[in-house]
């Protein structure tokens, strides 16, 4: 048995003790039976701190071992409470999604080949048909071009119309050559009537061309990284030199949820109607192609779209108790898009 070094030394020195008084004391047996027993004793004591030492060693180990298995305990019992509060939260989540279920009642049902409704705070999907297929979303192009004219600002600058700005297909408002409006207004005539030629003249005045405007719509597209998106001009019309534009109900939703954010942009959205004074003097009296603003109190916005390969498109915004939905409707028919847009937008904000 190995002794600490302490009792090894404490041991040297009294064996050196007793080995000198011995060699005083050789001639008396008294006093070399006295030597013995004190060399026995001071090996009893050593004997018993080292004993004591061992015990001492076994018992700090077992005081960790103790530990070990406290902490372990501790740590299962965190783990166990960490699953009980998962489970608490999936319970009340399905509890809440039955609730909601049996608040909103069945989905409408609908004829639009693509369709998406999110919430508009927290981007959750409470309903999609077929969302991430891509094709012509027609004149709901144009929330892409209110939101890049919006974002650029000064909409009180005037802007002079170029014969360029008049050279597209209908429907037009009839801009002409030399008139003079501000940023704002043709942005309203544009968002409520949907007139193209206006569409020309907001792209031409943000980027210089119709082609340098679709390039910035892209490159806005891939900020809000959107996949399933391609511009080629600000008013969703087939191309008649390059392919073909195309986006999703996913990734329109995404462009309207991204232009919901402006106030500029919600307030004319909004409007039922629209005053366009002309340079002259004279005024067109506008109405809101969104049908679902005149028979749904609920229903702000967004915007219309038709062409043949998008058939009749509408993308509907609207609050109610403090939820804000947003539903985008695509390849619809004529008397559908209304109907099962506003059907959605009811349903999605009764909870």
């Amino acid at each position: 048995m190995i002794l600490p070094l302490p009792l090894q030394n404490a041991g040297r020195v009294l064996a050196a003790g007793l080995f000198c008084a011995a060699l005083a004391g050789c001639d008396d047996p008294k006093r070399e039976q006295q030597l013995q027993w004190r060399e026995e004793e001071a090996e009893a004591k050593i004997a018993t701190v080292a004993k004591r030492e061992q015990a001492m060693a076994a018992e700090r180990q077992r005081i960790e071992q103790e530990k070990s298995q406290i902490a372990a305990r501790e740590a299962l019992v965190e783990q166990l409470k960490t699953q009980l509060a998962e489970e608490l939260e999936k319970t009340k989540k399905v509890r809440r999604e039955i609730e909601i279920k049996n608040l909103r009642g069945p989905i409408p049902q609908i004829t639009a080949l693509r369709c998406i409704v999110i919430d508009a705070e927290s981007d959750d999907v409470l309903f999609e048909k077929n969302p991430d297929q891509k094709g012509a979303i027609a004149s709901t192009t144009k929330i892409m071009t209110g939101l890049l004219v919006v974002e650029a600002g000064d909409l009180d600058k005037i802007i002079t119309v170029d014969l360029s700005d008049t050279q597209c297909a209908p429907v037009r408002i009839g801009l002409k050559v030399g008139e003079t409006y501000t940023r704002r207004q043709l942005l309203t005539a544009m968002m409520v009537k949907s007139s193209n030629d206006i569409a020309q003249a907001l792209a031409r005045d943000n980027a210089g061309s119709v082609a340098a405007f679709a390039d910035k719509m892209n490159a806005r597209a891939k900020a809000l990284g959107l996949e399933n998106t391609f511009f080629v001009n600000p008013h969703g019309l087939p191309s008649t030199t390059d392919k073909d534009p195309y986006s999703s109900a996913r990734d329109l939703a995404a462009i309207a949820k991204a232009a919901d954010k402006l106030p500029d942009l919600r307030k004319i959205v909004k409007l039922q109607n629209y005053k366009f004074t002309k340079p002259d003097g004279k005024s067109i009296d506008l109405a809101n192609t969104n049908r679902v603003l005149r028979t749904a109190s609920y229903c702000d916005g967004m915007k219309t779209g038709y062409t043949d390969a998008a058939g009749y498109c509408l993308v509907a915004t609207g609050e109610r108790n403090g939820r804000r939905r947003i539903v985008v409707v695509l390849n619809d028919t004529s008397e559908g898009v209304w109907k099962d847009a506003q059907s959605l937008l009811d349903w999605a904000l009764k909870a």
